[in-house]
């Protein structure tokens, strides 16, 4: 029988700095003590999401919970200044053992939520607080803000939130003046002219000191490349101190689909103990980032059974603190700790591992006769080996970046639904590399990386690989991306390249699960951007955004007998010939 819920508003919390900060609770309504189960976010608590998406703080509440969403610091009436990154792990300490003394709460705390909410469970468990017992970071990383695209990359994109922040705190503390919001609401018109400002870090739209937020956006561009720095901000990895297990949510068209796999991935390996070396989860479905997890995205139906309501994700939530705090067994938590959406098939299936055991990888390897430019040009991709074979060559202009969002078009109306690559594929800066249509299906499901043998006229640069699925009328659906910057090729030292010197670039370019059809092809793209996701990399071997000028790259991929560029496929036993 569900219980009546009820909600106690506006409860303070104080962090060990005197700061004040507020939660909402959900919880049944009697006197009895509940576990809690905490959200930390900067997306105002009192707003609709609580109740919606995979949170259902009422369902957790009616399963015997404390259903727990907390304005973090600077936000809503929480006091002091939101920082996208800072007092993670001391806020997120202090809460939880105040919560866990709370009246109400008996003693057992976890977390939930997504993305940043994600990244403060990870922060929080860091700190390792008595009273944390498990923890559901969805949909993130460790190092969210600083690098989405990998060391040493800077995305632009950041004041596009802190903006959105400040507007959200003025229905709370109004602060800003009207010819400030004017100001914000131009540049937010007018954004793509702030994202090619140089030098970057001089972009109007982020120097606007009577936005506090914005200064994390001017240091971490200051910083970027600092370890020092962004262990400071707690944006470095700490798997080794997490002592609580954790359960991992993402999806397919999640753009922190591999940094979730990839916390799943660690956890197992350096997880501060056994718990959370052995007691994880991962889900990963078709879905997009975000908390409502739709059976629907990018102009397609992935069936009734695709959606987070219809496999019930809050009850999984409520299954997995079950078992970690009541000590209650369920099939969630008794079964493979894998499940995994396969796309094409449209199919759930449980696997014991990710990458799925006994997993068989083969190449597939780049040709043409030296004019892959295009959708148009003549870019293969096959099982063979290369022989001798001309490189492919395309002028990198970071005047004229390869945009990262596809907009509609007159003829691509849907483009900006689908993520239809044709668009990009129009450009001759875009190698385009496609398989014949396939015989019959052809099963990827795991990591797939790609060997790349490429060249440049520059002491830097960038190279963008991305994985696309061609439908049978041309659609052509992107299932990964990856940029990866050349002179951070091998880590995080930086090495500059020898202009015209062939180098090897090992691209992870993504995870996914699908099927391609009998008819669908393969498409692999090579290019040099992926503005404004990322940062355009000027090609002078410089500090990213502190120089005003950049210079046209000369780009050769090579595909021959000495360098067989190819992707490595993690494919099923029926490989389409």
């Amino acid at each position: 029988m569900r219980e009546n819920i009820k909600i106690l508003y506006d409860i303070p919390v104080t962090m060990r700095d005197g700061t004040v900060l507020y939660c909402d609770v959900y919880r049944p309504d009697n006197e009895k003590k509940y576990p809690a189960i905490v959200n930390r976010t900067p997306y105002l608590k009192d707003n609709i999401n609580p109740l919606s998406g995979y949170m259902h703080a009422h369902k957790l509440a009616a399963r015997g919970y404390n259903v727990v969403i907390q304005d973090v610091r600077g936000s809503a009436n929480s006091e002091g200044i939101l920082d996208p990154s800072g007092h993670q792990d001391e806020d997120g300490f202090d809460t939880i053992e105040a919560i866990a003394a709370m009246e109400w709460c008996d003693g057992n705390v976890g977390m939930m939520g997504e993305s940043y909410h994600g990244f403060s469970q990870l922060a929080a468990a860091r700190a390792q607080p008595p009273h944390l017992k498990a923890i559901c970071p969805f949909q993130t990383s460790w190092t969210k803000f600083p690098a989405v695209y990998g060391f040493g990359i800077f995305s632009p994109v950041l004041f596009f939130w802190i903006y959105g922040r400040a507007f959200d705190n003025e229905k709370y503390h109004p602060v800003l003046s009207e010819e400030t919001k004017r100001v914000m609401k131009k540049y937010l018109k007018d954004s793509e002219e702030q994202l090619r400002f140089r030098p970057l870090k001089d972009m109007p739209a982020a120097c606007m000191d009577e936005i506090p937020m914005l200064s994390f956006q001017r240091e971490l561009l200051e910083n970027i490349t600092s370890i020092d720095y962004l262990k400071e901000i707690g944006r470095t990895e700490g798997f080794e101190q997490v002592q609580v297990p954790a359960f991992e949510l993402t999806g397919w068209n999640d753009f922190l689909r591999d940094e979730t796999i990839y916390n799943y991935v660690q956890f197992k390996k350096r997880g501060g103990n056994e718990r959370v070396r052995k007691g994880g989860r991962l889900i990963v479905g078709p879905w997009q980032h975000g908390d409502v997890l739709s059976d629907s995205l990018l102009g397609q139906y992935f069936g009734e059974e695709a959606g987070g309501d219809a496999i019930d994700i809050s009850g999984k939530i409520a299954d997995w603190y079950d078992f970690w705090i009541k000590g209650k067994d369920s099939e969630f938590m008794s079964g493979n700790p894998v499940h995994l959406f396969v796309m094409g098939i449209n199919q759930w299936r449980t696997e014991k591992d990710w990458p799925v055991p006994d997993t068989c990888y083969k190449k597939m390897y780049l040709h043409s006769e030296g004019h892959s430019n295009t959708m148009k040009g003549d870019g293969r991709l096959s099982w063979d080996r290369p022989g001798d074979e001309s490189e492919d060559c395309y002028t990198y202009d970071p005047d004229n970046p390869v945009p990262s969002e596809i907009k509609s078009t007159k003829e691509y109306p849907y483009a900006a639904v689908t993520q239809d690559q044709r668009v990009n594929e129009n450009r001759d800066d875009v190698l385009v590399y496609t398989t014949e249509p396939l015989n019959g299906e052809l099963e990827i499901i795991g990591p797939v990386e790609a060997y790349i043998y490429a060249s440049s006229s520059a002491a830097d640069t960038d190279y963008v690989c991305k994985l696309i699925d061609v439908w049978e009328d041309g659609t052509a659906f992107c299932l990964m991306k990856k940029l990866v910057r050349a002179r951070y090729r091998n880590g995080r030292k930086e090495e500059l390249l020898e202009p015209g010197k062939i180098y090897e670039y090992r691209i992870p370019v993504g995870n996914t699960a699908i099927v391609l059809k009998k008819g669908h092809a393969l498409r692999m793209e090579i290019t040099s951007s992926l503005f404004p996701d990322a940062d355009c990399n000027l090609n002078t071997g410089g500090r990213a955004g502190y120089e005003v000028a950049g210079k046209k790259a000369e780009q050769k991929i090579f595909h021959c007998e000495e360098y067989p560029s190819c992707i490595v496929l993690p494919v099923g036993k029926n490989v389409s010939k």
